[in-house]
């Protein structure tokens, strides 16, 4: 059983980390005023693509000051009760570190929280997680470091997290830096690399620490020397093309032949590649006409791929890909020079940010429903609208509905069209807080039964029969009718139910 060098190599202290040193020289600088006391932020966000080294950061600032390490990862979940039972009692309690040595907070130990891919945060799992994320910054007494790829999918959802935080970004290392670290890792194990080896891996790699060390352990575990040809058993990894580069070639040069080839080795649903282009075109194609015929082909790339999903013949991928490469890049009349920042498709950030929100207004949508007896659609059609607005102009109705329903922070949050830490919804949330509480707390209330009407005793004896008249029957008046009350107008508007509107 082999060791992974990407647990192997990880840095112990900040000095190890490679590049960003800014960065670094920012979180040191947060650890020293945590060591003197507290600093104004609390919590420190660190931002950047998955394979940078963030997780290694957070974990040599931990080793260099000798703090206790908390971690929450992704595999955890991240919901309120698994965050204030994790990150929130370390923070605010004592605990052991891995070597086994108490951590007092009265002595001045401390102790990191690092809550690992804090953006994912999603689905009913991870219900109240946000909140409880930012409660965790408020309130802690020992340092935290929340490790994000998305900072804004994180900083829209809490302003907390935005206006509390100290933020900083990572950027990728430069190939150079990639290259110096897989030579020393290499003459560490005793393996002898050729240069071009050192140089394909960087290279591909782009930026990615983590893949490249994954890389040079697959290609050198079980020899002594590694050459160029011992790559072919990465070819698909290495070989596989950005979506920047395809968008370069198609966009950009002139060669059909070579973008369709880029478009092959970058392995891409069609769908997903169109996309991109339908996104980046505009930003490169100037002339009316050339944006005519680039918008053509993919119309009839378009046409191609729908006859793919209702057909279910995928022979018709090869002609939409033809469209996509050979028709975008021959649709100028010449070539335009000049740098272009290539974009994400926007319709798929928009997805992508739009998850949670998508899943909490089925939430809602769900627990209206169940109440009136509607399908999910007509309850997010026709019912919702007209709840949210009541739930934000009538009190009575959002404090009755909140506890029948059993709102969640987040829900509350999605009708009244507020952040999850607004005052609004944390004053609805403690209202219902106090309720529940009461409810609990009241003491049960005890049946008094009324004691039977005792009997006299019977006389011993025989009885004497006496005969009695009886009485006339005297006719009882009607009980007068209840005075009908007219409501007053402060009651008049009124609602005490949902199903009176």
């Amino acid at each position: 059983m082999h060791d992974d060098w990407t647990e192997l190599y990880r840095p112990s202290n900040l000095k190890e980390v490679l590049g960003n040193p800014k960065a670094v020289a920012q979180m040191r600088q947060w650890a020293l005023a945590w060591e003197a006391g507290q600093p104004k932020e609390r919590a420190i966000v660190l931002i950047g693509p998955p394979g940078i080294g963030k997780t290694s950061m957070a974990q040599a600032l931990a080793k260099e000051f000798s703090w206790g390490l908390v971690e929450m990862n992704a595999s955890d979940q991240r919901n309120a009760e698994a965050i204030r039972r994790v990150a929130l009692r370390g923070a605010l309690s004592d605990t052991f570190n891995d070597a086994g040595e108490f951590l007092s907070s009265k002595e001045g130990r401390r102790k990191l929280i690092v809550l690992d891919e804090a953006d994912n945060v999603f689905g009913r799992e991870d219900a109240g997680g946000i909140p409880a994320m930012a409660e965790l910054i408020r309130s802690t007494r020992q340092p935290v470091i929340l490790i994000v790829n998305d900072f804004y999918e994180l900083s829209r959802r809490s302003s907390a997290i935005k206006s509390e935080t100290l933020q900083i970004k990572l950027s990728r290392l430069q190939t150079p830096t990639v290259k110096t670290a897989l030579k020393h890792i290499a003459m560490d194990q005793g393996v002898s690399v050729d240069e071009k080896v050192f140089d394909s891996i960087a290279e591909r790699s782009n930026g990615d620490m983590r893949a490249a060390i994954r890389d040079l352990q697959a290609v050198a575990l079980g020899h002594d020397r590694v050459e160029e040809h011992d790559l072919l058993g990465l070819g698909d990894r290495l070989s596989r093309k950005s979506m920047y580069e395809l968008m370069a070639d198609v966009l950009g040069g002139i060669n059909p032949r070579k973008a369709r080839q880029t478009m092959m080795e970058a392995d891409e649903d069609p769908d997903y590649i169109m996309k991109w282009l339908d996104e980046n075109v505009p930003l490169v194609y100037k002339e009316s006409g050339d944006l005519d015929r680039a918008y053509d082909s993919l119309s009839r790339a378009d046409i191609f791929m729908s006859r793919v999903k209702r057909r279910q013949y995928y022979g018709f991928w090869g002609y939409a890909n033809m469209h996509m490469s050979y028709g975008v890049t021959l649709a100028k009349a010449k070539p335009y020079r000049g740098y272009v920042q290539y974009r994400f498709p926007m319709m798929l950030l928009r997805l992508s940010r739009s998850k949670e929100a998508r899943g909490v207004k089925a939430a809602v949508a769900h627990k209206i429903g169940a109440e009136c007896h509607s399908s999910m659609k007509d309850t997010i059609e026709q019912i919702l609208p007209y709840f949210r607005e009541l739930f934000k102009q009538n009190q009575e109705f959002r404090s009755s509905m909140a506890l029948r329903l059993a709102l969640e922070q987040e829900e509350m949050a999605f009708i009244l069209e507020q952040k999850v830490d607004a005052p609004a919804v944390k004053q609805l949330m403690a209202e219902m807080h106090m309720v529940r509480e009461r409810g609990r707390s009241a003491p049960p209330v005890e049946r008094i039964d009324e004691p039977e009407p005792p009997t006299k005793p019977e006389r011993k004896g025989r009885k004497k029969k006496v005969e009695t008249t009886p009485a006339p029957k005297v006719e009882e008046a009607p009980p007068p009718a209840p005075k009908e009350e007219k409501p007053s107008e402060a009651d008049k508007g009124t609602q005490r139910t949902l199903f009176q509107f």
